[in-house]
């Protein structure tokens, strides 16, 4: 099949400015996908955004809590980045509870990102190469949805690899003219080895500020394994020179100073030997996994350049093998030294979740763009079918995932499987014309191009329609809509008491100042009139302590909120109501009190029952 595209003009174009706006588009509209319509999300979302929240409502920007809990974990970089964002928009959103101004700067570090690989790809790579490997690194699954999400990873893996972007023009166009030259910058072109180093320390500073040791941890690793492999160090110089270390330390030590002595150094106790230590010693917080996780997650997690894989692991090879002073395979090092060491220390850690990779994904997004071209010139056909299984295999997930969500929103089972098979039909469809463009296209800005618009779909239908949708898995926000309904929200003359569901996402869409209680702490300090919220298995001990002091629970005649808490797995029933006298002639049994529930409620079932709104 012939293609309507001309090299030379895909050149100029990958070349131009008009590369960086596309890419930072790719990126910015991918970070954005659900982030005005889906709920905030447990646990960590909830908790960044909750903690940024309470900074605003205190002008305290110094500690981070979430309620009267100090949260000791990370640094405050994003924090200070989301309070910005959402005193900006507050003028538009009227509160401080909207969800959607506390994911900008995550997508915002995302597109960050994705320009910092396009930047320093062009150092190293071919300027085509580097273009598309950009793109296929800006439509990532995992890069989008972590720029969607209020956290520090999306910014975290900005600064990261504008960091790495800086370290590869420093060396490129330090260790070798030549390099320059083969990079396809020209050798008569600006070199500011000093600005560069500025701009390294810089972003050093600024990825501390947002998640402590990831960022220099990154970096001094490629550097030692640069250093290790092709036995050079001058070009290094340049990061010796004194502003830039100083520069890293104006920007990081202010806030340690201030932090230290407004905990009296309980936060870097417990960001150290609570958080970080236990992550390296063992399995902390459950998220213990054997060595290949990562490796076992990175091909779905890497779509849509899970195509590329291929490609990119047969040159990689290729560049190991080859001699240290190969210029053909310079920018390919520096790539692996990058990506490689960092992998595998992450997939050593006993603590494992999917993200921490996320800062090696440029450079291997890179090395897969260099691949494709390979694959090109040399008619690798094992490989491009290898990669066309891979590619769909990995899109399936994607497309179960949109099938296996759609069963989360509200109805029957029947009406369910009809939606899941609807769900999934649609983003099948996409998937196939994705791969059908994969088979016949032939050029390797084509068939990114597909695969990259196939990513944008099936995240579109998945963040934006299919998740929001899903309202079994948001039980925060359905209680709040039917404590909204019942006219008990808000109700700032009363106390609000929630007993058995601890998740900080209904502190976020409710009151800041809410208890969040045992049994027997609300049955023993809730007044008349306060507003209660109680998990079924908490509720035989509620009542019993309401008992004990003439009160009663009395609920709205609303059915309960019933569905499935992500942050742990357990089907949960919240009954709403509030605090009432006994009467005087009190009915015969509790069932009939609560509206014939019986007085030891039985665990939900995972399926919900119909909607009745």
């Amino acid at each position: 099949m012939r293609e309507p595209v001309s090299p030379a003009l895909f050149d100029q174009f990958a070349r131009g400015w008009r590369g960086y706006v596309l890419i930072a588009l790719i990126a910015l509209v991918s970070g954005l996908f659900g982030a005005a319509r889906l709920p905030v999300m447990d646990r960590d979302e909830a908790r960044f955004a909750q903690a940024t929240r309470q900074m605003l409502e205190t002008g305290d920007f110094i500690r981070i809590r979430n309620q009267e809990d100090e949260r000791n974990k990370k640094p405050i970089g994003i924090h200070w980045l989301q309070a910005a964002s959402v005193q900006a928009f507050e003028p538009l959103t009227g509160r401080l509870n909207a969800i959607w101004p506390y994911r900008l700067p995550s997508a915002l570090g995302a597109m960050l990102a994705a320009l910092a690989c396009l930047w320093g790809g062009r150092a190293l790579l071919k300027p085509r190469e580097a273009f598309l490997g950009a793109a296929l690194f800006s439509a990532g699954v995992l890069l989008g949805f972590e720029g969607m999400t209020a956290k520090t990873d999306a910014v975290l893996v900005g600064f990261t690899t504008l960091a790495m972007a800086a370290l590869a023009r420093l060396w490129t166009a330090g260790a070798s003219p030549a390099r320059a030259v083969h990079a396809g910058e020209g050798a008569g072109g600006p070199y500011r080895p000093r600005l560069l180093a500025l701009l390294f320390w810089f972003a050093i500073g600024y990825g501390v500020l947002i998640k402590g040791p990831v960022t220099p941890m990154v970096s001094a690793l490629t550097l030692i394994a640069l250093a290790v492999w092709e036995r050079r160090w001058a070009w290094m110089k340049p990061l010796a020179w004194w502003p830039g270390p100083l520069l890293a330390v104006a920007i990081v030590l202010p806030w340690m100073l201030a932090i230290n002595e407004a905990t009296d150094g309980r936060f870097f106790a417990e960001a150290i030997g609570e958080d970080l230590a236990p992550k390296v010693a063992g399995g902390a917080e459950g998220h213990f996994a054997l060595p290949g996780y990562h490796l076992l997650l990175f091909a779905f997690l890497f779509f849509p350049a899970s195509y590329a894989l291929p490609m990119g692991a047969r040159l990689g090879w290729r560049a190991i093998k080859a001699k240290r002073d190969s210029a053909d395979y310079s920018g390919l090092r520096f790539l692996l030294a990058w990506a490689l060491p960092t992998f595998l220390v992450f997939e050593l850690l006993p603590t494992k979740l999917a993200h921490y990779t996320l800062p090696t994904f440029p450079a291997l997004a890179l090395i897969c763009a260099a691949g494709l071209f390979a694959a090109s010139r040399e008619r690798w056909k094992i490989t491009h079918i290898v990669g066309i299984v891979l590619f769909v295999l990995t899109g399936a997930a994607i497309a179960g995932l949109s099938a296996a969500g759609a069963t989360f929103m509200p109805g029957d089972a029947d009406a369910a499987i009809r939606r899941a098979v609807s769900a999934g039909l649609v983003s099948g469809g996409v998937l196939l014309a994705a791969t059908t463009a994969l088979v016949m296209l032939h050029r390797p800005a084509l068939r990114v191009g597909a695969a990259v618009l196939c990513a944008l779909i099936l995240s579109y239908s998945l963040r934006q329609h299919v998740l929001p949708e899903a309202r079994t898995l948001h039980i925060s926000s359905e209680a709040v809509g039917a404590l909204t309904r019942a006219r008990l929200l808000p109700r700032g003359e009363h106390g609000f008491w929630v007993v058995g569901y601890r998740e900080t996402s209904f502190v976020f869409m409710t009151r800041t100042d809410i208890r969040l209680a045992e049994p027997q702490e609300a049955g023993a300090q809730a007044q008349l009139g306060d507003t209660l919220m109680i998990e079924g298995r908490a509720l035989p001990a509620t009542e019993g302590a309401l008992g004990g002091r003439g009160y009663i629970f009395a609920r709205v005649p609303e059915e309960p909120v019933r569905g499935l808490n992500i942050g742990n797995g357990d089907d949960v029933s919240l009954f709403i109501g509030t605090v009432a006298e006994r009467p005087p002639n009190p009915p015969p049994s509790s069932g009939e009190l609560v509206g014939d529930l019986p007085p030891d409620p039985a665990p939900p079932t995972r399926r919900p029952r119909r909607d009745r709104r």
